[in-house]
């Protein structure tokens, strides 16, 4: 059974774009370090919570109080004396910058149960809970498998509808317009395309790896581009080469975008299965070459080569 580093190490790059502010509970319960323990053990049952971010006037964080200092405070009397008397001062705590998988670390290394998170001043702006970051977790793996599922709809399946008009097809050359927004739309170009190599008697492991590769690049215009597109393809015995241009707004770090888990893709893009980050290093495993061409304001062209492999037959 592999050991939890292991699974960790495998499914970070996943995560690679998540950081703690789009998971931390805020605003915060917080108390001061001049109230009394009392009043913050009445905030941990008002709250049934078990512990708080100390801070002084300026909200910066000087400490933590937990109920086992609650507890320390009740057996010897002193339940009306400052938090800073029973608050532990050595506070481990997260930057609302750090990423997840550094959460995940942290949480494993200490055996704490929560982080407060700071700002760049030393504000306490959030927390972090183990609840938080499995909630965190879950959520991104969602939207992995609803992708991927999503996907297998389109190309892992045998597509026989009737090819639309904005098809053409001439002897060893496809091409479709990529002229829709609708998110529900996108694989489109990536089933028919896959449809018209079958047709040409290429192998079917050969035609879903090319079929999962222009999965991915149709639907990075239809998200990214605001803009129509192309899907080119042309064909030869053993080889297939795949272009698939836009007239958007282009990638303006092409290495940046390229890295797994990263996205600009909105939350309501997400909600629908996309906008995963995987799109093109999922292209990049799929492909035997690939060539980006883009800049602000110019489009993407995205240009994939396919050979025959051993096995594919």
């Amino acid at each position: 059974m592999e050991s939890a580093n292991e699974i960790i190490k495998k499914i970070q790059p996943y995560f690679a774009d998540l950081s703690v502010e789009q998971f931390m509970t805020s605003p915060v319960i917080t108390v001061r370090d001049d109230q009394t323990i009392l009043y913050a053990k009445e905030l941990m049952r008002s709250w049934r919570i078990s512990g708080l971010p100390v801070v002084d006037d300026e909200e910066l964080l000087k400490g933590i109080i937990s109920i086992e200092d609650i507890i320390h405070a009740l057996e010897s009397g002193s339940l009306t004396s400052p938090v800073s008397e029973k608050m532990s001062e050595n506070v481990v705590f997260l930057s609302k910058y750090d990423k997840i998988m550094e959460v995940v670390k942290k949480f494993e290394l200490h055996g704490f149960g929560r982080f407060p998170v700071i700002d760049d001043a030393h504000h306490v702006v959030g927390m972090v809970t183990k609840q938080d970051l499995m909630i965190a977790l879950l959520k991104k793996l969602s939207i992995l498998y609803v992708h991927d599922t999503r996907r297998e709809d389109f190309v892992g399946i045998e597509s026989f509808r009737s090819i639309p008009k904005n098809i053409k097809s001439e002897k060893v050359e496809f091409e479709f317009q990529i002229d829709y927004k609708e998110i529900s739309l996108a694989g489109t170009g990536a089933a028919e395309l896959k449809k018209f190599l079958l047709s040409k008697n290429f192998p079917s492991k050969f035609v879903k790896r090319i079929a999962i590769a222009t999965y991915e690049a149709e639907t990075n215009v239809i998200i990214h581009s605001n803009s129509t597109g192309r899907i080119k393809t042309y064909v030869e015995p053993d080889f297939v080469e795949v272009r698939v241009n836009d007239n958007g707004k282009g990638i303006e770090n092409i290495e940046l975008a390229m890295k797994e888990g990263y996205s600009t893709a909105p939350d309501y893009v997400r909600e629908y299965g996309f906008g995963a980050g995987m799109g093109l290093s999922n292209i990049k495993k799929c492909a035997d070459k690939m060539i980006i061409l883009s800049s602000k304001g110019n489009g993407v062209l995205v240009e994939m080569h396919f050979w025959r492999h051993e096995g594919e037959d």
